[in-house]
């Protein structure tokens, strides 16, 4: 079976992501960085964010890479792609940490458990 080699695997391990908001934003507008360096079930992950967008690199299974887009606030939807495959895949950002699922083709939930934990946040990244 296709085996994911997702690299977001944005979990933060005692760490807590970066929010920045101002008094009147609301939760919709209220950014959260996930860039940064994780640990997950499927190896070492990447994650870099541009606005709502995510990108990112994963070392399972020959390696790959990660587009996706934070919606509502708190979920990231991304797509996977590597040389043998490719499929969808969502994620919970939740404290020091990514929870979530990928899937084969069109489905979000086939493969199973990616769940990912930060190495480094983008404020420990090298300059």
């Amino acid at each position: 079976m296709l085996r994911l080699a997702v690299i977001a695997a944005l979990g933060f391990a005692g760490l807590g992501f970066v929010v920045s908001a101002s008094a009147e934003d609301s939760p919709e507008q209220r950014q959260v960085s996930v860039t940064g360096t994780y640990h997950s079930n499927y190896d070492d992950v990447k994650l870099s964010q541009d606005g709502n967008r995510v990108y990112g690199t994963y070392v399972c299974c020959g390696g790959g890479t990660i587009e996706g887009k934070i919606v509502e606030g708190r979920t990231i939807k991304y797509v996977w792609r590597q040389p043998t495959g490719w499929g969808l895949g969502v994620w919970t950002i939740e404290r020091g940490r990514l929870d979530g699922t990928w899937g084969t083709g069109q489905n979000e939930t086939s493969g199973g458990r990616w769940d990912l934990t930060i190495v480094k946040p983008k404020s420990q990244l090298a300059k």
